[in-house]
């Protein structure tokens, strides 16, 4: 009897120094991967950090040098002179209300405090409107816009320039020569669709360019510009406003970024608005 009681009790001791090393081998995977894990948003964080720091300072250097130039030599210049270095200043500057637009937006986005204003606007405009923004006259790149006039849609027409604006903004970069925005009918939505004939994009890299911080280029020696938010922005805002945006290849070469936005009807569409706590937004 006594040396059955042993047998069971060897046996519940080597069990439970089993179970120990399992939970002991179980808990240091979680540890190194939770370090892992800390490890990767440090290098994110600091990647960010890089990318704004990079970003923000270039139109801030050129809007400090422009107006420093235009301070001493005004009274010599001529009228020519200065309004150019007023535009440079002015495009400057909204660029740099775009980063910071674009920095904000999506944390707001993800807690569910960004507004959503939507109103009834005609599509062609805006479309225009954004290529004479990123894509002035003179400029090397072709770019043309294949919308038919009178096209109503219905949503908050400040986040689809944001939208139209990112996706245009990521065809001039990593585009060919030409870039197209065009749109049809598709279903009860309408398809913008911006397309370019650069080299595309490989399979194994759609899911990661919408990514958050994610670029083709890393660390200091970068050649992109951006923070990497453009992408995910544009997605998440489609999808807020009740459409959708993906990637698709474009024939025999480029990208087509393609997005939805509700069609305007007679009799209104519901769309939902979220609150905003914060002032000023």
């Amino acid at each position: 009897m006594l040396s059955f009681v042993a047998g069971v009790a060897l046996v519940m001791a080597v069990s439970a120094v089993a179970w120990a090393l399992r939970s002991n081998a179980a808990a240091r995977e979680r540890e190194a991967a939770a370090t892992a894990e800390a490890e990767r948003a440090k290098e994110m964080k600091n990647e960010f950090v890089s990318m704004v720091s990079h970003e923000l300072r270039t139109p801030l250097t050129s809007i400090a040098g422009f107006a420093e130039a235009l301070k001493e030599s005004w009274r010599t210049s001529s009228e020519s002179e200065v309004d150019e270095f007023l535009d440079i200043i002015r495009s400057q500057a909204r660029h740099l209300h775009e980063l910071v637009e674009d920095i904000l937006v999506l944390p707001r986005l993800q807690a569910g405090r960004l507004p959503l204003r939507p109103e009834e606007f005609e599509l062609v405009p805006l479309a225009h409107e954004v290529v004479s923004l990123v894509n002035p006259p003179g400029s090397k790149r072709e770019s043309s816009v294949a919308i038919p006039g009178g096209v109503m849609v219905y949503a908050d027409r400040r986040r689809v320039v944001q939208v139209l604006r990112n996706l245009y903004e990521n065809a001039m970069k990593y585009g060919g020569d030409q870039v197209l925005i065009e749109g049809s009918p598709y279903g009860h939505r309408y398809l913008v669709v911006v397309s370019d004939n650069g080299p595309g994009i490989q399979d194994d890299d759609v899911d990661r360019v919408f990514g958050r911080f994610e670029q083709r280029s890393k660390g200091d020696a970068r050649s992109d510009q951006g923070i990497g938010l453009g992408l995910p922005i544009a997605l998440q805002l489609t999808q807020a406003m009740g459409g959708d945006l993906w990637y698709e290849h474009r024939f025999p070469t480029g990208s087509r970024f393609c997005f939805t936005v509700r069609l305007a009807t007679p009799a209104g569409v519901e769309f939902e608005e979220v609150e905003e706590p914060i002032a000023n937004a």
